[in-house]
């Protein structure tokens, strides 16, 4: 060598780690890169993972009772539903959990925080059934447009479970609407509860009744001035509330007399209709 030091190779470790060495400093490099693009799902991970993980859970329910391509459009329309909830409560700027599905009870999602008063309850309330019934109609179409009669079966399930939904009671979507409207519409809406568990009980609308009753009840006690602002609404907010609300009703009604209709004109379809099985309402009689 030109310094007069005598040359010394590499040692074998050396041969053998350099390399190594420069291929995990880019490994680091890359994992880096990646924890940065992964970070926003990693965040929300949990919260896929319950949602996600109940959705399932009630499409592998329903898809041993009714075959699963009925359950994952069923679920589907759920989800449809309580993204509409969803949507209305972000606009508002609530804060709201992910969607959580209960076989044979339905999904929600949880507002971390309450609204502020009756406008804001009714808008987050009605949200769900707007979205629910705009699926239910893509359903609907779609189904006979293919002829098929087990997507038009979902859209009528779709149908039904909006319009019962929409029952002006309790902690269902029609009890946040009729925040808006009347409170006092509880009442009518306690009554069509308990005619629907003489003519069909179930355990769904049992419960529903159980806890709406002290819900009912307060109505006969004093407001405070808090509770008295809460409830109030301007006349134009209260007048297209209840277009929406009735509009929504009739629509619902016509819609599912259709789809009822389409339905019971199929042979087929007498013998296993999932949407009745399902809802516990109607019957081929009918």
């Amino acid at each position: 060598m030109g310094d007069g030091q005598p040359y010394r190779s590499p040692s074998p470790w050396k041969k053998f780690f350099g390399p190594l060495a420069g291929f995990g400093v880019l490994l680091a490099k890359f994992f880096a890169q990646l924890k940065f693009l992964l970070l926003p799902i990693l965040k929300f991970l949990p919260l896929i993972l319950k949602s996600g993980g109940s959705m399932l859970l009630m499409i592998g329910v329903y898809a041993v009772m009714f075959g699963w391509k009925w359950a994952v459009g069923f679920v589907v329309l759920l989800l449809v539903h309580e993204c509409g909830h969803l949507i209305v409560a972000r606009w508002f700027g609530l804060k709201v959990g992910a969607p959580i599905f209960i076989p044979f009870m339905g999904a929600f999602i949880a507002l971390k925080e309450a609204p502020r008063d009756a406008w804001m309850e009714a808008s987050v309330g009605i949200g769900g059934p707007i979205f629910g019934t705009l699926g239910a109609v893509a359903c609907h179409v779609l189904g006979l447009a293919l002829d098929s009669p087990l997507l038009i079966s979902i859209a009528y399930t779709g149908y039904f479970l909006n319009l019962f939904n929409l029952t002006p009671l309790g902690q269902l979507d029609g009890g946040r609407i009729a925040v808006a409207l009347s409170p006092w519409l509880w009442l009518p809406g306690l009554a069509i509860m308990g005619w629907f568990a003489w003519q069909h009980p179930n355990f769904i609308v049992l419960m529903i009744l159980f806890i709406s009753v002290p819900q009912v009840i307060n109505l006969f006690r004093k407001r405070t001035a808090e509770q008295q602002r809460y409830f109030e609404v301007t006349p134009v907010r209260r007048g297209l509330m209840a277009a929406m609300y009735i509009g929504l009703i009739v629509f619902l009604l016509v819609a599912m007399h259709g789809a009822q209709q389409n339905l019971w004109s199929r042979p087929e379809m007498r013998e296993h209709h999932p949407a009745v099985a399902t809802t516990g309402f109607g019957s081929e009689d009918e």
